[in-house]
Parts: structure tokens; C-alpha cells; sequence
């Protein structure tokens, strides 16, 4: 039986969040970090992330919007660990509730949320080579709940007029819009992120509205790098400060 892995705490946006996750396998990357930019949150709000993992997203949205309260529902173990330590830590007791549970099964009552946000697996569960760690291949790939059923939960969720934040690989963006549509969730608001300028589009955010008409906005593109070099756009290194709202 293998040792229990650890989990790291990891000071960042200049030391204003701490943050617990697993010291190897699978840990946030940038494309979290856009989506809890990404995100608009009003006062009186009834917010859910699904699928928190270390509550990344979660933890600088409360930043951004010192009003907010957030449900986050995560089912794995390790990850409900770092968001119990990830509340204490940044002092969030009142304002991050953590729930231990299944999107597959949810336990909330329908049309119990105005915002559903989430980071959910880009892959089918064939795709790609795996990783020996296997709640990574759980957090990159729809082994557990595929994205048609992932997005039914998404609309049982929210009120009518709710809306749905996501980050999501561009390869599949025909696929997810075709999906979103199916479940009576319109897309509103999309933004491409590209590595660089000149390179192809590497993810997609997008906000989706339940009941909504047909219309959608195409925000400017989202850079984040200068070039191949790898020095960050200076958006993103907007995205990285420190955050003192609180």
C-alpha cells in the first residue's frame, strides 16, 4: 500500500491566497486562473463550483468579489481535504462551503443556483495517454460523468436566467455549443484563448444563460503569452498580482 500523498501549501497572487494542493499528479494550471476572471458574480447570488478540486477558482473569485458566498461540490477525497484546509487557511469560513458529492447525483434541490461555474474535464475517457496518478486521469478526462450528462446536472441546477461559467479545450468547442443548445443553455458571452499570438486557439470561455434567447457576444482574444518565448501577456501577469480586496 502506497504512501498517502501530501498536500502542499502554495502562497499565491503575491502571498494574498494560500493554497493546498497535491504535491505531484494533478494541480491547477493557468486556464483556472482565467476562469476565476472570467467569472461576474453579484451580490445576491447563489454560487456553486462543480468540481472544485483544491477550490483555486473559488478562493480568487472570493477575492475579486468580497460579497460572494460559494458553494463548491467536489466527490474526491484528497481534493475535499486541500478545500477544508484552503478555507481555514485563508479564513473563508463563512463564505466557502464545502460540499462532499456527486454532479452525477447532486445534492441540492433543482433551480437552486443563479451561477454554476466549473473547470470540467476536457477529454473523453479514451482519449490520450494516461498518467500513473489516477485522480489526474478523473480531472483530465470524463471518466466519471461525460459532458452531455455533466451539462443535464448543470441545467437541474440553475433557476431560469441562470448562468453557466466554463473554461474547456477549443477542440471541442462545436461539441460543446451543440451540447449547451440541447440542454436549453445559450450560449451568451465566449472569449478563445490562444498560447500566443499566430497560434491556434487552445481553450474557450464561455457563459451560458438557461432559457435564454439566441444571441452571443465574441470578446476579443485572450493572449497568454507574448510570444513562443513564454513571457506572459501583460493581461495576464494583470491576472497574477496580488489581490487585497479583503
Amino acid at each position: 500500500m502506497g504512501k498517502a500523498m501530501q498536500l502542499v501549501p502554495t502562497p499565491f497572487l503575491e502571498g494574498s491566497i494560500i493554497v493546498y494542493q497535491p504535491e505531484r499528479g494533478f494541480r491547477f494550471g493557468i486556464d483556472s486562473i482565467l476562469l476565476a476572471y472570467f467569472l461576474n458574480l453579484k451580490p445576491k447570488d447563489i454560487v456553486l463550483e462543480v468540481g472544485a478540486g483544491s477550490g483555486i477558482i473559488s478562493l480568487i473569485a472570493l477575492k475579486r468579489f468580497s460579497h460572494a458566498k460559494i458553494f463548491a461540490l467536489e466527490l474526491e477525497t484528497l481534493y475535499i481535504e486541500c478545500l477544508k484546509r484552503n478555507v481555514l487557511e485563508n479564513k473563508l469560513q463563512e463564505r466557502l462551503f464545502v460540499i462532499k458529492g456527486d454532479i452525477r447525483n447532486p445534492p441540492f434541490k433543482p433551480g437552486n443556483f443563479d451561477v454554476v461555474f466549473s473547470n470540467p474535464p476536457y477529454f473523453k475517457s479514451e482519449a490520450g495517454r494516461k498518467s500513473p496518478y489516477e485522480i489526474e486521469n478523473i480531472t483530465r478526462r470524463d471518466i466519471e460523468c461525460d459532458l452531455n450528462e455533466f451539462l443535464k446536472k448543470v441545467n437541474y441546477l440553475l433557476k431560469n436566467r441562470g448562468k453557466f461559467y466554463l473554461v474547456f479545450t477549443a477542440l471541442r468547442l462545436a461539441e460543446l455549443v451543440y451540447l449547451l443548445k440541447n440542454h436549453r443553455l445559450e450560449p451568451k458571452l465566449l472569449r478563445l484563448v490562444y498560447s500566443y499570438p499566430g497560434s491556434e486557439a487552445k481553450l474557450v470561455l464561455l457563459c451560458a444563460v438557461k432559457e435564454a434567447k439566441e444571441e452571443i457576444r465574441i470578446l476579443p482574444p485572450l493572449y497568454i503569452y507574448e510570444s513562443r518565448k513564454g513571457d506572459y501577456t501583460e493581461e495576464v501577469k494583470n491576472f497574477l498580482k496580488r489581490i487585497d480586496k479583503n
